[in-house]
C-alpha cells in the first residue's frame, strides 16, 4: 500500500531494534532501588542531623 500523502512518524522512544541485557550486567528491580535509596537517605540524615538538647527549638 503506498501512502497517500500522509507522513509517517517513527517513534523515538519504541523501536524495532533493542539489544536485550547481558548476562554479566547487574540488575535490579525497581522497587530495589527505592528501597536502597530510602535507606541511603536514612543513614545520610542520621549523619547530618544531631541531637541537641541545649539548641533544640532556637
Amino acid at each position: 500500500m503506498e501512502n497517500q500523502g500522509q507522513q509517517v512518524y517513527q517513534s523515538s522512544v519504541l523501536h524495532s531494534h533493542y539489544e536485550p541485557v547481558r548476562d554479566g550486567q547487574f540488575q535490579m528491580p525497581t522497587w530495589g532501588i527505592i528501597i536502597v535509596l530510602i535507606i541511603a537517605f536514612i543513614v545520610l540524615k542520621s549523619f547530618i542531623y544531631i541531637k541537641d538538647d541545649q539548641r533544640h527549638g532556637k
